[in-house]
């Protein structure tokens, strides 16, 4: 199911700079027209401070990410512990 989800994230990622890179172009033809057009030159702020809020959400998921598996591999290392207490244990008892 995580997986599912990060790999969802992923395409989303994909499709996203696709439409950013479509939206780039756009933007700056316009900006290079448009002289000092209000209208236009806000359109093309809004676009590099959601460019940036992009770059942002995008680093936080990776990070998240990188959270989740470290804690999976920590969980997996405390089992891993326990088990291994476990047959010592039992070991012990069987001398």
């Amino acid at each position: 199911m995580a997986e599912d989800v990060i790999r969802e994230m992923l395409a989303l990622h994909g499709r996203l700079d696709a439409l950013r890179h479509e939206q780039q172009h756009h933007i700056q033809f316009e900006a290079a027209y448009a002289g000092r057009n209000p209208a236009v030159l806000d359109r093309y702020e809004d676009f590099y401070t959601g460019l940036d809020d992009m770059q942002d959400d995008r680093s936080e998921f990776a990070g998240a990410i990188e959270l989740a598996e470290l804690h999976d591999r920590m969980n997996e290392l405390a089992q891993a512990r326990v088990e291994e207490q476990q047959r010592d244990h039992e070991q012990g008892m069987g001398y």
